[in-house]
């Protein structure tokens, strides 16, 4: 397994919280948490399932976007 770069994994984790407080503040909310809500919510609505099954998928999703931009970071800064 290759070694991670922990700086980049660090910038890529701020760039998601960023991306998830966008998403709040455009809901007139005050924590990037609620981000997170909206996209469980948007996850029961679209599935229609359970608050639980709902949040376990939106935080899938969200490490794998997070891995994501990781690596894309990474392949951009880092040759």
């Amino acid at each position: 397994m290759k070694n991670k770069n922990i700086l980049i994994l660090i910038i890529s984790f701020i760039i998601l919280l960023v991306a998830c407080s966008a998403l709040s503040m455009s809901a007139v909310a005050s924590n990037p948490w609620n981000g997170v809500e909206g996209i469980a919510f948007t996850v029961g609505y679209f599935l229609h399932t359970g608050k639980t099954v709902s949040m376990l998928i939106t935080i899938g999703l969200l490490l794998v976007i997070w891995w994501r931009l990781y690596a894309l970071i990474h392949r951009t800064f880092i040759r």
